[in-house]
């Protein structure tokens, strides 16, 4: 420490240069997720394989949209002629806007019954976008511009319009965030340290932390095609900012401390790592892994956020390093205009808790173990994937899709398409047998609206179709189409839209009655997927074909599955990577245990909390599906290095009896760590004006979680828990003695 001291001013100009370089030549992280979407699915997924097949089949890549045309008292002659004239001067530009398979009632009559809705308000028009390098802004500015002179009401909507304006909600909802974190920290530091400088000083070295560590994030993001989600740069703004200043509180109170005891500023200075900055390089430890161990997770979002990692990486460098810095050249300028050098205020309170704890240890375990029962029993989670009523109507990608929703069905504008691929030809009556049975049963599953096919153009059985008085062997008419029938302009054209070029591949589109994010159309994508499968492999014809449901409710469905899977995989490794971090760090194992239960315990609290805000304040059907995983990492990644401040502080206190110890240390280091979890708690609670449900939710489920596990968990019932073998072994010591 005491060379870093001497170098200090080349470290400052190293420092100084590296966040000059890597914030000039920093990549667009926003333009790079606009571009890119949230795709968090591995190749192999259903929904992707699926989709594979039908940008295969349709001879193009992109995801389904629709442009809407709404008037509220029906559409007029005029409204019609605009609309007629605007669809052509978008037809003219096809190639040139990228739309592609563009479907509309006007051009295309036979499509007016699933494109105007029955009360005549509302009218439709479907395509697949291919970008083409463009973002969806810059492409909505070019289909506006085509669109100039229409006077109708008109929405762009689908796929790629609501991810779209979700991601433009969660990154305003983050840029807010940020700039309530600054101001957040600042007065919290004010009045914590009755300093002026302090507050400045933290910032600024946590904001030099930030900035070097999205350079290097975005680089990575940029060149190694590393996955970005809406919550990635926000986790490393709340966590960077929330634990950076938690590490300056704690180093620069017991550099406080040792100054007040008489050291110069140098020893001071080094007395302070050798303890605080111990603890915190420990602290920083935990949460390196813990980010880190997302590395291995399948799932994108997931992934994307250990960029945290690499922030945790840059903070143990920058608090190493360049904190020193400030320091010496401060010193006890550092807490001006204060004049007087005092010791951080013990913390009674949380003294007091941990007293009554090791006096009691078992009553306060039975009490706490007790009271945690039906917290436990009620964190189990609806999960919601409804980025539609997350985001409300005040979007024009929701508010177009609202008025699809009341006029149609709610599935009717972005429709399940099932997709099946053969090695073969599949126009003859085997095969075009199978697809007719499939068509029917499809029909049949709770929540399907109808089902159209090569067979089934118009969502209908075709009588001709059907062999008179024949049937299969399940009782249902036998499908045959006679050779002149299948050579006919009418079959051919149904082919034409129905199938590949080759023939090889064919489509069912599927509109679902709910709404495509729902968790009722989930269920039915299931369904779906049971009943396909069975199905083809009950065939002769088609067993061996590959298939898949494509579209956002198969895609949803497929996240689901998967999100389920990576939480309790990465769950596992983040657990076991934190319990031996503390093990290391305790040299101890049960008191290790002991606060992985904690958190744990904790968290579930936590699940409790956001199940509570999203029914009973929100009024959501469920918690949004990433806020049960986030709140873990952030509970458990963050809530340990509190743990770590009070475990630390204990083996200090080695030579005196455990309960002595335990509430020694919770007196020392208490007010730092009710302080830290002000501070990263209040740092979640900038989430909360952001208005999104996603942020809400988890500010409410990381703020409960850490306020239960810093005023019960760990000043009572982990010290109840050390304590607790000396007591029994006491008490039974003393019975058989007497």
């Amino acid at each position: 420490m005491r060379k870093i001291i001497k170098w200090r001013w080349a470290i400052l100009v190293a420092w100084l240069v590296a966040t000059v370089l890597l914030t000039a030549f920093q990549p667009d992280v926003n333009a790079i997720l606009h571009q890119r979407g949230q795709d968090p699915l591995s190749e192999d997924s259903p929904s992707k394989v699926a989709g594979k097949m039908l940008s295969k089949m349709n001879e193009t890549k992109g995801m389904s949209d629709i442009l809407i045309f709404y008037n509220k008292d029906k559409l007029s002659e005029e409204d019609m002629k605009q609309i007629g004239t605007a669809v052509q001067s978008l037809r003219a530009k096809q190639a040139e806007l990228g739309l592609t398979n563009f479907i509309d009632p006007i051009t295309v009559p036979q499509a007016k019954a699933s494109l105007v809705s029955p009360d005549g308000t509302t009218l439709m028009a479907s395509f697949i976008l291919e970008k083409n390098g463009r973002s969806v802004d810059e492409i909505g500015e070019q289909i506006e511009s085509v669109l100039k002179d229409v006077k109708v009401e008109h929405y762009l909507s689908g796929e790629d319009f609501i991810q779209n304006d979700y991601i433009k909600a969660s990154t305003k909802g983050v840029e807010k965030s940020a700039a309530l974190t600054v101001i957040f920290i600042l007065l919290v530091l004010v009045i914590m340290f009755r300093s002026l400088v302090i507050p400045f000083v933290s910032l600024a070295a946590v904001g030099v932390s930030y900035l070097c560590s999205m350079g290097i994030a975005a680089q990575v993001i940029d060149k190694l095609d590393f996955p970005i989600t809406s919550v990635t740069q926000m986790l490393l703004i709340l966590i960077l900012f929330g634990i950076g200043t938690d590490y300056n509180i704690l180093l620069f109170n017991r550099f406080k401390e040792e100054l007040a005891h008489g050291s110069s500023v140098d020893d001071a200075i080094v007395t302070s790592y050798k303890t605080a900055g111990k603890t915190i390089v420990y602290s920083i430890l935990t949460v390196f892994i813990a980010f880190a161990g997302l590395s291995f997770s399948e799932f994108g979002i997931y992934k994307s956020a250990n960029v945290v990692a690499i922030g945790a990486v840059v903070l143990v460098l920058e608090i190493l390093t360049l904190t020193p810095f400030l320091m010496k050249t401060l010193g006890t300028k550092l807490f001006w205009p204060s004049k007087k050098v005092t010791g951080h205020k013990e913390s009674r309170f949380w003294a007091k808790l941990t007293q009554v704890s090791v006096k009691n240890p078992v009553v306060t375990t039975v009490i706490i173990v007790v009271l945690l029962i039906p917290v436990l029993l009620t964190s189990g989670q609806k999960l919601s994937f409804d980025q539609l009523k997350e985001l409300g109507n005040d979007h024009p990608s929701t508010k177009g899709f609202s008025i699809v929703g009341d006029h149609f069905s709610r599935g009717q504008a972005l429709p399940t398409t099932v997709v099946i691929e053969h090695n073969k030809a599949m126009d003859n009556n085997e095969a075009l047998s199978v697809v007719d049975k499939l068509t029917n049963n499809l029909k049949k599953i709770e929540g399907v609206v109808s089902v159209s096919s090569v067979t089934q153009p118009q969502a209908a059985p075709i009588d001709f179709f059907y062999a008179s008085g024949e049937t299969e062997a399940d009782g249902s008419k036998k499908f045959f189409i006679p050779d002149q029938m299948l050579a006919s302009p009418d079959f051919q054209q149904s082919e034409a839209s129905y199938m590949s070029k080759d023939r090889t591949i064919t489509k069912l589109i599927v509109i679902l009655k709910d709404d495509p994010y729902s968790t009722e159309a989930l269920d039915t994508v299931e369904r779906i997927n049971s009943q396909l499968t069975s199905t083809l492999k009950d065939s002769t014809s088609l067993s061996d074909s590959t298939y898949g449901a494509a579209g956002p409710s198969s895609t949803t469905y497929d996240m689901n599955k998967a999100q389920i899977k990576a939480f309790n995989g990465t769950a596992v490794i983040v657990i076991i990577s934190v319990l031996i971090v503390l093990i290391f760090v305790i040299r101890s194992f049960w008191p290790a245990v002991y606060i992985v239960l904690a958190l744990l315990a904790s968290y579930y609290v936590a699940m409790s909390a956001s199940k509570l805000v999203t029914e009973y304040f929100i009024g959501a059907d469920g918690v949004s599906s990433f806020v049960p995983f986030f709140s873990f990492i952030v509970i458990v990644a963050v809530g340990v290095d509190y743990s770590i401040f009070l475990m630390m502080r204990y083996k200090e206190y080695g030579k005196m009896a455990p309960s002595e110890a335990i509430v020694k240390s919770a007196k020392s280091v208490g007010g730092v760590i009710i302080s830290a979890m002000v501070i990263l708690g209040g740092t979640f609670a900038t989430l909360i004006p952001s208005g999104l449900v996603l942020l809400i939710e988890l500010a409410a489920a990381v703020i409960v979680g850490l306020v239960v596990l810093c005023y019960v968990l760990l000043p009572m019932l982990v010290p109840a828990l050390i304590v607790l073998p000396e007591k029994l072994k006491r008490k039974r010591a003393a019975k058989s003695s007497s």
